[in-house]
Parts: C-alpha cells; sequence; structure tokens
C-alpha cells in the first residue's frame, strides 16, 4: 500500500502538479507569434511568387504544344511521302492542311468524302498558312508543288517546308 501511494505521488507531482502551476500569463510569452502585418507582408510575396510561377508555366506549355503540333505536321508529311514511295495502293499519296484538321489522302487531289483519308485534328490554337495541298508522287516521293507552311500561335512561328524532291525542312 505505500508503495502504491508513492507511485501515486510521484506521478502526481511529475505531471499533475506542473499543470496546476500554469497561469495564464505564464503560459503566454509577451512578443511570441506573427502579427497581423507580417502574416499579411508573407501572403502577398507568397501570391506573387505564385503568379509569377503560373505565368513561366503556361509558357512552357505553349511551347511544348507548339513544337508537338509542329512534330505531328511533319510527321503526317512524312508518313504521306512513304506511303507514295512504297507505292501503297499504287497511288500517289498527299496532305491536306484544312481548318482543324490535316489529312493525308490518297490519289492526284484531295477529295473530302474518300474512304482512304486519314484524319488528324488540328491543335487549338495554332494557325497555319501557307499550301493547302502537297502531293508526292507515287514511287519517286517527289512533291508536286512543293511549299511551305507557316505555324503560329501568335508569340511565335515558324516554317515547314518541302521542296520539289520532297524533302521535308523544319
Amino acid at each position: 500500500m505505500l508503495c502504491i501511494t508513492f507511485m501515486f505521488y510521484k506521478v502526481y507531482s511529475k505531471i499533475v502538479a506542473p499543470i496546476k502551476d500554469i497561469s495564464p500569463a505564464r503560459s503566454v510569452k509577451s512578443g511570441a507569434g506573427f502579427t497581423l502585418i507580417e502574416i499579411l507582408v508573407v501572403l502577398g510575396i507568397l501570391s506573387v511568387l505564385a503568379t509569377f510561377g503560373y505565368l513561366v508555366t503556361m509558357d512552357f506549355y505553349k511551347g511544348y504544344a507548339f513544337n508537338a503540333e509542329r512534330n505531328i505536321i511533319v510527321s503526317i508529311l512524312q508518313k504521306a511521302r512513304s506511303q507514295s514511295l512504297a507505292n501503297i495502293n499504287e497511288s500517289a499519296h498527299g496532305v491536306h492542311f484544312g481548318p482543324g484538321q490535316y489529312v493525308i489522302f490518297q490519289g492526284a487531289s484531295y477529295n473530302s468524302g474518300a474512304g482512304f483519308n486519314q484524319i488528324t485534328p488540328a491543335a487549338f490554337g495554332i494557325g497555319h498558312s501557307g499550301v493547302a495541298d502537297i502531293v508526292f508522287a507515287q514511287l519517286s516521293g517527289d512533291a508536286n508543288p512543293g511549299g511551305s507552311l507557316i505555324l503560329s500561335d501568335g508569340k511565335r512561328s515558324e516554317v515547314v517546308s518541302v521542296n520539289n524532291e520532297g524533302r521535308i525542312n523544319w
């Protein structure tokens, strides 16, 4: 019994007694914490940094999307030329650059209702101008007509050109 009492006293003196001694004046130190002005200044700095980060990220994304669209156009031109060189369906192949889409077609000219047409949607916000159709000759891959396609998103522009021999430059 004496041992239990001693243990209770020991626990009481170590845990409970210090809790009773804490008064409101002792628990809050003067000058501790942040003032409203300090919090507002930090929030202002964080919002400026977040805005800067957002603008940099969006510019990076737009540049990436622009380069991806250029690569898609080059790949479509290469595919049409490869199909002409391989004599797929014993016909010439070409690419039509229409509003909002790129179409690989078969034959000497573009026909919107042809069943062979392979349509690839164009990216939003990136415009193109220049040639409307490029046709690659059967077996030789020569382009008739050759020409240039200009891609632009308002900030940057790039030229993808095809010479008369079918070489694609970007």
